[in-house]
């Protein structure tokens, strides 16, 4: 027994300072240091870990508890970013809107189905999801322009900016003052801006952001998800995602500091949304946190997660806005429409 308790805890020592280092994920860039980037990636479940040994040692009655008590309350911050306790407010108010961000993947779940049967059941239930969503306004990201002519034929809002070529989008019920650009040298990866007005005193800034995609292979994630550790090619295949990642990261980096540096310039109350591939424990995340309120962080509930894919418990799409504004309700609604989750949220002023 008692080397099963020593055991133990030394691997919950390990476990504490593996977790710390990916609590300094966010404070360091990629570009100083890339490998601490990755220990941020995996904090949900150090996190995870780090309760289950909490329980161990409570349930042996050790004063040992008391080192994921610690470590967990140290990294509450990086907790509520990932996993929401707030909630929404269900009252409405007289200054309020109602934003989606949605990076659709161009609706390939929706669409493209050469079962014309099984196609027709999937546009049926985006179309009613379209319908009692009247949002308004919608942040899109991986949007033609096929799709959006498409969503709105359901929703009818008038007014629409999408520059020529490049599929980010901000569509609205309100009319667009001024609009344009951050180019990011990419026709998928941008960001595109429009000032709404929203009321006859009141200008907004909307932003529909998609930084760069790390691009993970799917065979390669295939292969790390089956678990299959003696294999030579699930080795291969992670160090295969880690330097994609760590390259990817890096050019998230630079694009978001030229986004950061727009935002700054702003003459009105701002409001982000977007698909920013990062977790919230990342050097990204921070820099936009910094300046700007996460909807989740002050009004979402339940686990953040709004990647659909092969990866569990990624959260990397958000709704960042100004701290004049107010969040009434944010909900991530787990659809099956895209490899992302339609974000949603209500804001006041």
């Amino acid at each position: 027994m008692k080397t099963i308790t020593g055991l133990s805890r030394w691997l919950n020592v390990l476990l504490i300072l593996t977790t710390f280092i990916a609590y300094l994920a966010p404070y360091i860039s990629p570009t100083t240091f890339w490998p601490i980037s990755i220990f941020g990636l995996a904090f949900p479940i150090l996190f995870f870990f780090n309760f289950l040994f909490f329980l161990y040692w409570i349930f042996r009655r050790k004063k040992y508890f008391l080192l994921s008590l610690c470590c967990m309350l140290l990294g509450w911050g990086h907790f509520t970013s990932n996993f929401g306790i707030n909630g929404s407010s269900a009252s409405s108010e007289k200054n309020e809107i109602a934003v989606i961000n949605f990076n659709t993947r161009n609706l390939r779940h929706v669409y493209q189905y050469k079962d014309k049967e099984k196609k027709a059941q999937h546009v049926e239930a985006f179309e009613n999801w379209l319908s009692t969503n009247q949002a308004d306004v919608f942040l899109l990201q991986e949007t033609s322009k096929l799709r959006i002519q498409e969503i709105n034929a359901i929703l009818s809002l008038p007014y629409l900016y999408q520059p020529k070529g490049k599929m980010v989008s901000i569509l609205s019920r309100y009319p667009i003052i001024s609009s344009g650009i951050v180019e990011l040298n990419s026709v998928s990866h941008l960001a595109v801006w429009a000032d709404l007005q929203v009321a006859n005193n009141k200008i907004i800034r909307f932003y529909s952001l998609h930084l760069k995609s790390s691009s993970l292979d799917r065979d390669a994630i295939d292969a790390v998800t089956a678990g299959k550790v003696r294999e030579k090619e699930t080795w291969s295949g992670l160090w295969g995602l880690i330097k994609v990642y760590k390259n990817h990261a890096a050019t998230r980096v630079g694009q978001s500091e030229k986004v950061l540096a727009h935002i700054r310039k702003s003459p009105y109350p701002v409001v982000v949304g977007g698909d920013f591939n990062e977790p919230p424990t990342s050097y990204v995340y921070q820099q936009f946190h910094s300046q700007l309120e996460d909807a989740f962080c002050t009004a979402g509930s339940g686990f953040g997660s709004t990647y659909a894919g092969k990866i569990p418990l990624m959260k990397i799409d958000y709704l960042f806005y100004d701290p004049h504004l107010r969040v009434l309700e944010h909900e991530i609604d787990q659809q099956p429409f895209s490899d992302h989750y339609p974000v949603k949220t209500r804001l006041s002023w």
